[in-house]
Order: C-alpha cells, then sequence, then structure tokens
C-alpha cells in the first residue's frame, strides 16, 4: 500500500479463477473516510464493472458486451498492478487510475471485429452527447420522437440532424447528477446508443464501419475512454475541465455581436434576397430604431453554388450596397458555403481542391443547393488557403466584414471519401470538421460556423443547427434553452442561438405569440439574431422587442465578462440551474430557465397561451427584476403560476452571494 497526496491505494487481487480486480481509495475528508470502489469480475462473457463513488451510488456496467468471442479462453492478468488482462494476442484491457485517483483510463486493444462496453443509466439524471433534432435537458429524459425515447447505435460524428443523427456540434462526454463521467478519447471509430429500444443503457462501441476508414490488415481495434467519480454533477464537469479533455477558448470574439442583434436575410426573404430588398430590409432595421451586430446577406446571391460571385441580375453593384450600408452603420457579413457546384465555371480549376477519392480523383456530393457538387477539402492546407483567398476577395473587393460560415459536417462528404495521410485514420471523419472550423478562425472574430469538433479554442460563435418554427420539441423552441446548455457543457460557450423565430420552413410567418416569447427566451443568451422582424407585426410587438434589445444590451457587459473568463476557467456563459446547487433534485431537471453567470435566472414563457408560468429558484436569495415592486425570494423555493403576459419576460437576480 502506497501514500500520495493523502490517498490511501489498496490493489487487491482476488482468485486467479474470477480474474478479479478490486481498486478501494479511502479518502480523509474531515474527521471521517469515505470510500471510492471500482470492482472488475470476468463473468465468462466478459467483464462486470462496479465504480461506488464516495457518496454511495454506483455505476454499472459490462465491459465487452457481447464483444468477446465465445471460442475464447478466459483472459489472463497481464501485470501484477491487478486492473490489466489479455486474451493472449487477441486482446488486452486495461484500466489506469490518472494521477488524483478520481478517472481511470479504460482502454481496450483488440483484433476483434468490434467493441461494445455498456452502463446501466440507473436513476440518475445525465447531460452531454450531441446536439439533436429534439434537444432534452437531461438527456435521460430524450423525448419519444425517435419511437422509445431513446437513441439508437449510429456513428458519433457531426452531422445535419434533418439528414443524420446528429447535428454539427458534438463531443464524447456525458455525466451524470450522482458525478459520474465519461469522456471517450476521440481517437475511437466510436459508436453510441442511449436506451436504445428502452434498453436503459449508455453504449460505448467501438468498430471500422462506415463512415470510418476501413482498417488496413491487421490493424488494431481500441476503445479508449474514461471513466470518473466525484460527488455530483458539478464537481464532475469542473473535474472534466481541469483534466483537460478540451482546450479553452483562446480569445474572444467581435464584442459588438455580444452586444446587439445580427439581422439576417435568410428567414424573411429565403432565397429571393435581392440588392433592393437588402437596401430595403436595412432601412427598416433603422426606421423602427434598432441597433445591430452586423446585417449578413443569406442565400442566393452567387451565380452558381460555389462560384463566389455576385449575380448582376439581383446585385448589379454589390460594393455600392455594402458602401452605402456601411454609410447607415451597419457592418455587412456575406452568407458562405463549402461547396461547388458542377455547373459552375471555375468547377474544373475548383476540383482540385475538393474532397477526393482513394485516386485522387473529385468525389461528388449533394447538398440541399445542388445535386452533384464538390466538397472543398480543408484537411489539404493549400486547399484551404485557395479557398480562403477567393473569400478574402470578396472582402476586398467589396468591402464586406466578415461571414456566415454554413455546413462543415461530416454527412456532406462523399461516398468514397480518402484523405490520405492528410488525417490519421482515427481522426477520419470528424477531423474534417475541426480542420474546417479552424480554417474558418482566419475570417475574425464576426465569424460563426455551426459544427464544432474539437474545435473549443478556436474564438468565433458557434450556431445553433436551423430551429423549426413551432413551439414544442419537434426542434421548436423547447429546445432552445436545452441546446443554449448543451453547448456550453461541450466547452462552446459564444452560442449563438438560431434565427429568433427560427426558419419558417413551413409557413409564412411564425406565429406572433411564438415570435415574442422565442425573442424573450433570447434575451440572456450571448448573441440574439433576428430575420423575421418586429415590424412584421404590429407597434406593440416593437415595443416589446425594443424593450428587449435594450435589457439585452444592459446585460451585455456581463456577458463579454464572463466571455472572458472562459478563456481560463471554461465556464459556460449561460449554465443550468444545478451550476447552483449540483445535488438539488429539482435544479437537476430543469429544461425551461436558465442562468447568465452565477447572478442572474431567466424563466421565459415557453408554451403556447400561457400567461402564467411556475417558477423554481434554486437555494439563495432572489431579487424579482420584472415585477416592478421587486419582491425578494429566498430559495430553493417554487413560485407557483408567477404572472408573465405576453409583454413580461421572469428574471432574477442574486441578491446572496454564491456559496
Amino acid at each position: 500500500m502506497m501514500t500520495r497526496c493523502g490517498l490511501l491505494v489498496a490493489i487487491l487481487a482476488a482468485s486467479s479463477f474470477a480474474h478479479t480486480d478490486i481498486l478501494q481509495s479511502d479518502v480523509a475528508i474531515g474527521g471521517g473516510s469515505k470510500q471510492t470502489s471500482l470492482t472488475v469480475v470476468w463473468n465468462g462473457n466478459g467483464f462486470d464493472f462496479v465504480y461506488q463513488s464516495e457518496q454511495g451510488p454506483q455505476l454499472v456496467g459490462v465491459l465487452a458486451s457481447g464483444s468477446i468471442p465465445s471460442d475464447l479462453p478466459p483472459p489472463e492478468p497481464c501485470d501484477q498492478t491487478g486492473l490489466c488482462w489479455s486474451f493472449g494476442s487477441m486482446a488486452s484491457l486495461s484500466l489506469t487510475p490518472t494521477l488524483d485517483g478520481q478517472c481511470h483510463f479504460v482502454e481496450w486493444k483488440s483484433q476483434f471485429d468490434s467493441l461494445a462496453d455498456c452502463f446501466d443509466m440507473g436513476q440518475s439524471h445525465w447531460y452531454g452527447g450531441g446536439e439533436v433534432f429534439d434537444q432534452s435537458w437531461p438527456i435521460d429524459g430524450d423525448t419519444a420522437l425517435m419511437g422509445d425515447g431513446g437513441r439508437p447505435d449510429v456513428p458519433y460524428v457531426t452531422g445535419d440532424f434533418f439528414h443524420n443523427d446528429f447535428a454539427g456540434v458534438l463531443e464524447p462526454y456525458w455525466i451524470n447528477t450522482d458525478g459520474f463521467g465519461f469522456y471517450a478519447l476521440r481517437e475511437n471509430p466510436l459508436f453510441v446508443s442511449w436506451n436504445s429500444s428502452g434498453d436503459h443503457q449508455l453504449c460505448l462501441k467501438s468498430r471500422y464501419e462506415f463512415p470510418y476508414p476501413r482498417p488496413i490488415v491487421g490493424q488494431e481495434l481500441g476503445l479508449r475512454y474514461f471513466v470518473c467519480s466525484t460527488s455530483d454533477v458539478k464537481s464532475m464537469h469542473l473535474l472534466a475541465l481541469s483534466q483537460g479533455f478540451w482546450s479553452k477558448p483562446r480569445d474572444t470574439p467581435d464584442q459588438r455581436v455580444f452586444e446587439h442583434p445580427i439581422w439576417s436575410t435568410w428567414a424573411r426573404y429565403k432565397t429571393l434576397v435581392n440588392e433592393a430588398r437588402v437596401l430595403s430590409y436595412a432601412a427598416q432595421i433603422r426606421q423602427y430604431g434598432f441597433n445591430d451586430s452586423q446585417l449578413e446577406i443569406d442565400d442566393r446571391w452567387e451565380s452558381c453554388y460555389g462560384e463566389h460571385q455576385f449575380d448582376a441580375d439581383k446585385f448589379p453593384d454589390p460594393a455600392a450596397m455594402v458602401n452605402q450600408l456601411h454609410s447607415q452603420g451597419f457592418r455587412v457579413t456575406l452568407w458562405i458555403h463549402p461547396f461547388i457546384n458542377v455547373e459552375c465555371a471555375s468547377f474544373s480549376e475548383a476540383s482540385a481542391h475538393v474532397v477526393s477519392d482513394a485516386n485522387g480523383l473529385p468525389a461528388l456530393t449533394s447538398w440541399w443547393q445542388g445535386n452533384l457538387a464538390g466538397y472543398f477539402d480543408f484537411t489539404r492546407p493549400s486547399s484551404g488557403d485557395w479557398w480562403s483567398a477567393r473569400i478574402f476577395k470578396l472582402k476586398t473587393d467589396f468591402g464586406f466584414d466578415g461571414f456566415k460560415i454554413d455546413a462543415g459536417e461530416t454527412n456532406w462528404l462523399p461516398s468514397g471519401f480518402d484523405f490520405s495521410s492528410r488525417l490519421p485514420t482515427n481522426a477520419t471523419p470528424n477531423g474534417y470538421s475541426t480542420a474546417y472550423v479552424r480554417t474558418m478562425e482566419r475570417f475574425g472574430g464576426m465569424t460563426e460556423v455551426r459544427t464544432g469538433w474539437a474545435a473549443q479554442d478556436v474564438p468565433i460563435f458557434t450556431r445553433m443547427l436551423d430551429k423549426s418554427t413551432a413551439w414544442g420539441k419537434a426542434n421548436g423552441l423547447a429546445t432552445l434553452i436545452p441546446t443554449l446548455l448543451q453547448f456550453g457543457l461541450e466547452g462552446y460557450p459564444f452560442v449563438l442561438p438560431d434565427m429568433i423565430g427560427g426558419n419558417g420552413y413551413n409557413t409564412v410567418l411564425p406565429d406572433r405569440e411564438l415570435f415574442i416569447r422565442w425573442m424573450q427566451a433570447n434575451v440572456f443568451m450571448p448573441t440574439m439574431q433576428f430575420s423575421y422582424t418586429p415590424w412584421d407585426y404590429d407597434l406593440e410587438v416593437i415595443d416589446i422587442a425594443l424593450k428587449m434589445t435594450s435589457l439585452h444590451y444592459q446585460y451585455s457587459g456581463l456577458i463579454v465578462t464572463l466571455a472572458r473568463q472562459a478563456m481560463t476557467n471554461g465556464y459556460p456563459i449561460n449554465r443550468p440551474l444545478w451550476w447552483i446547487d449540483p445535488t438539488d433534485p429539482v435544479a437537476q431537471t430543469i429544461d425551461s430557465e436558465y442562468l447568465l453567470g452565477d447572478d442572474v435566472l431567466v424563466a421565459p414563457v415557453l408554451q403556447t397561451g400561457a400567461v402564467t408560468k411556475d417558477i423554481y429558484l434554486p437555494k439563495g436569495v432572489w431579487r424579482d427584476e420584472a415585477d416592478p415592486s421587486h419582491p425578494v425570494y429566498t430559495g430553493p423555493m417554487w413560485l407557483y403560476s408567477y404572472p408573465a403576459p405576453l409583454d413580461i419576460l421572469p428574471y432574477f437576480t442574486r441578491v446572496s452571494p454564491l456559496e
């Protein structure tokens, strides 16, 4: 037995027949002692896994669930430390404690076709995973939109959830309210299932199937991840930050975007945008007294998608248009995507820079604005430079201030894509999304992207994938706060929520009430973005919008401060209620409220027809800022049927300091 930093670790080997190893830690806390224990037992088909926290809850699972060929002999211990086994030359499993004893690094090395470690979700609440269509918080409350309330066995890769299981922002990271957590290495050819067919399990799986590259003969199949135990869910997240599972932001993006709303042409005009409409839109913004961070010209300004040339019929003088907008105080950004359609005049030249097949020939894909297109290859530095030079030319020729960057996810990669030696096999395909985001950083702090994989350090804005113009969990308003919290938990604090009211794909104009409630929900998030406008409705909506944008600006100083703090502490700008009290069982389930920092609690109305809201206040003393009399409440407590007519956004500020 040895002692390190007050941590007593004893490794006890049981009988070789059972092939059981127990790691037990006794940690001195105050005058007493609490124990964390890890037990791994060979059961004849896999390894039973029991991790007991200091507080008593257990994380229970089976390692190599269904993965071990039945004709293999039982494993043998592979060293004297106890937590290592081998199946001859076919496979080995090791569990190595970190120096602080709070995590174990689980490592499989095998010649198997597949590996799967599955864990029972238990009675705790879980958070993490990827951005999905029907985002929930916590994710054990995953909606029934998937059929059984869970997620099937799918590749853990960036995508577009209108076509795939996940959207663009995801990390292989999950934590629960018992203080347990997982972080899988990004090198795994990872598949994940979550309560698949109602099995109440989280399974981390590894296999070389599409979209992962085929293995070379004799290539090892691995599954590598950290499993950790702490006292509660916040402690687990802070441990993840301290372990450096991902990088913190290196800088903060453009400050003005934190202060004033973006105005985008997309939802209001769709592809019918033209120079006259842009100038009219800008004039209306000023006419009704609104500020801006930038005016964004969206799809379809190009003569051909990917040509990077303006359609002269729609935009006869782009430079004069931008100059006029600049004279009105606007900064102007332009929608950009990473595709080039085959019918474009410069496709032949560009084809040397798109994703290719194993023979080095351009491989074609389809996307929402093209049936046959090249997808620019940002894993090839020379191609990233060539493409970027074309984009910078738009700035120099026409005076644009920045860009909205679309796509970048792996689902758009063409069939048969091959990155050769540019991306290691174990970084494919998600490494494409990483290379994409890092290329876009060169366009400055006004840049927005909608994908993220191992790119938390890049100081640009990360946008939610297109929200639907709807109230509920079908990618509607009810998913706005869960998606916000999801991004923050995965290390992306500079969140750009999607357009207020959604994208309007199935409607001409969002419902008036939905537009107002969506706007209110957005006020204390890092940024605001309009496309549909308050004056599409009436004077009351304009008045409410002016108050809400003014309120956002009033708190923008705090938002900027929190953004700067994220560079050193990695904390989200917007936080879940359990951040205040991680052991509060009510706070652990709240998905319709959020925090700005530690001291502002926001409780927007998210249900159609509602003029009251049941609001939960966690521990602390809270001042009601929406009520002119500013009553003070001491939590934890519920405020039932809090009056919230259409022009009221309930929010509270902390009176007592956070303990």
